[in-house]
């Protein structure tokens, strides 16, 4: 009798367990034995919803063959969940929609463990970057900034990707970029509206300066700075052709205030002086930009000194690489050759990515390449404005030039519709050189940049604007009482890893985790029962970071307690409780077992 109770008492623990139960089910699920025959494992579905976003409580099931419908139907029921769609074309593929409050992650673990299942997963979102196509009524010519393939035996995509970069920026008036150039015809009319209210200054009229670099001479007309050579007004129109407004061309920017400081003559000539002139003028008068589509094989100490202190000042220098077909590191061509951080020296590509045989090239001295053959544009015309289709490194630079103040317009530091970090002009100019596409990329014919230009790159504008845009759609849900799932989309192009932080209060946030790029979701486990929790991230790499994404709290929920034992008996089970149960039940049989046997 004694082994018999000792038995009874055995039994009675198993099967009634502690004298308290939780109220929650387990978090995971296990694999049964049948998904062994799966084609695709749970481990590699769960891992790959990390990376992307989907729709929230959907998912498609794709159910073995010869499987009854009722079976079908059978799974469904058993998660609670609904077909929306099936597919004749993948057969026993269905679009399912779950119960409320059922988590893709959980419901994927649970499908995946029934051996009919195939594979699931869930309603992935895709998207495309629609590109903004302009009005523009020579648009279809301007290969540089969208090339098709139909302009002059081009290549599909050897581009800048300007139309996806405007779905980002546009440009703004608050951008000032100096055309240190012949002057502009500053009543294009595709021009009128972005040129800078005091037009600029014409330093090739005037003989004598005062100290303020005002000209002294009586009636010489230096606020008049009127393109009489076509060149700087061409210059213009790429960096800043008003964009969406039906006739002539679109610029890199669309709105932009541009500052025509004119240092070359009617015969496309200027002096070391004049230069000097033109980019104090720009500097002291609020240039962020300065665009050089000029130089010559002379170094100036002068005209080195004026970069230099416009690089004191925060102004980027682009400079055109030189038309000879010289290498810039045995052959320097200046301003383009001078060793200054503020300088991007630009050589020119042709409509199917190859480097143009009249083109300068440097592997040290000269950084990226952009297009600068057919390229169409601004010139004047007694007021009214033309255009014309020019070639040379000339063209090439200002296309860096409007890049250059899209990612001042949108990496402004300001709390409003662009909301994003402040860049200095070290960090615009490393995230165009940084950002820039290569042969590796897709682009075989960018092979000729290889040895060549220092990024061994071609312009992207794209890329360069969107390399650190600011997460979006960060979502926190408490998944039970030790997980919190947080999920959000990365918009940028170019970067090395992501920050997520926490906070407890809403205000006061910690670095909860740093994440590699790509990263679209983390599970935090670090969570205390009853705490709400505030999250928000944001993206970095090597020169920069984001501003933060929305924030999104979720509170953890409280496990339940019921107080006391009892005997799980009829509630949902495991394996080892139901043996026990059913022990328990067959213990009244054994005690009359016993006792008949003893009589």
């Amino acid at each position: 009798m004694k082994k018999f109770f000792y038995l009874l008492i055995c039994l009675t623990l198993a099967a009634c367990g502690s004298g308290k139960t939780a109220s929650i089910s387990s978090d995971t699920s296990s694999v049964s034995s049948g998904a062994s025959q799966v084609k695709i494992s749970e481990q590699s579905i769960l891992s790959q919803m990390e990376k992307g976003r989907y729709v929230q409580g959907e998912l498609l099931v794709k159910f073995k063959r010869d499987i009854a419908a009722a079976s079908l139907e059978k799974v469904h029921q058993a998660m609670g969940a609904s077909v929306i769609k099936k597919y004749s074309l993948v057969s026993n593929l269905e679009h399912v929609r779950l119960p409320r409050g059922t988590s893709v992650r959980d419901a994927v673990v649970e499908y995946m463990s029934n051996p009919d299942v195939e594979y699931v997963e869930p309603n992935y979102i895709a998207r495309i970057e629609t590109p903004v196509i302009p009005d523009d009524a020579a648009f279809g010519d301007q290969w540089a900034l969208w090339n098709l393939g139909t302009y002059a035996n081009g290549t599909s995509g050897a581009d800048i990707k300007a139309p996806l970069a405007w779905n980002i920026s546009v440009g703004t008036t608050q951008v000032m970029i100096a055309v240190l150039d012949t002057g502009i015809d500053f009543n294009h009319p595709d021009l009128a509206g972005n040129i800078w209210p005091s037009k600029g200054f014409n330093f090739v009229t005037c003989l004598k300066f005062d100290e303020f670099g005002n000209c002294e001479i009586p009636g010489v007309p230096n606020d008049d700075p009127m393109d009489d050579f076509g060149h700087g007004t061409h210059v213009a129109g790429i960096i800043g052709a008003a964009g969406g407004n039906g006739i002539g061309v679109a610029g890199v920017m669309w709105s932009v205030n541009l500052m025509a400081v004119k240092v070359l003559n009617a015969d496309g000539e200027g002096s070391a002086a004049d230069i000097v002139a033109g980019i104090q003028f720009a500097v002291n008068n609020g240039a962020k930009v300065i665009n050089a589509s000029l130089g010559g094989s002379e170094f100036s100490q002068s005209v080195f000194d004026a970069v230099s202190a416009a690089n004191s000042a925060g102004v980027l220098f682009v400079a055109a690489a030189g038309n000879d077909g010289s290498n810039n590191d045995v052959t320097p061509f200046y301003p383009a050759s001078f060793d200054l951080p503020n300088i991007i020296a630009v050589a020119a590509t042709d409509q199917n990515d190859n480097l143009v045989a009249f083109s300068n090239f440097g592997a040290v001295h000269v950084h990226i390449a952009a297009p600068g053959v057919y390229i169409v544009s601004t010139i004047p015309n007694g007021g009214f404005g033309t255009l014309e289709y020019l070639a040379g490194t000339s063209m090439a630079a200002p296309h860096v030039s409007g890049v250059a103040g899209l990612l001042m317009s949108y990496y402004n530091g300001a709390l409003d519709g662009h909301h994003n970090s402040l860049f200095n002009i070290y960090q615009v100019r490393t995230a165009i050189l940084a950002n820039s596409d290569r042969e590796e990329d897709g682009y075989p014919n960018l092979a000729t940049l290889k040895g060549k230009i220092n990024t061994e790159g071609r312009l992207n504008a794209f890329r360069a604007l969107a390399c650190l845009a600011v997460p979006s759609d960060l979502f926190a849900e408490a998944k039970s009482p030790g997980l919190v799932d947080i999920t959000w989309t990365d918009n940028s192009t170019g970067e090395a890893g992501f920050n997520l932080e926490r906070s407890t209060n809403g205000t006061t946030f910690t670095t909860l985790k740093t994440l590699p790029a790509d990263s679209t979701f983390y599970q935090d486990k670090s969570v205390a029962q009853g705490t709400t929790y505030y999250y928000r991230v944001k993206v970095f790499n090597d020169f920069g970071e984001s501003f933060y994404s929305n924030t999104s709290s979720t509170t953890v929920p409280t496990v339940h307690h019921s107080q006391g034992g009892g005997c799980s008996v009829g509630g949902r089970q495991n394996v080892p409780t139901a043996v026990a149960d059913v022990a328990i039940l067959l213990i009244p049989v054994a005690v009359a077992a016993l006792a008949r046997r003893r009589r």
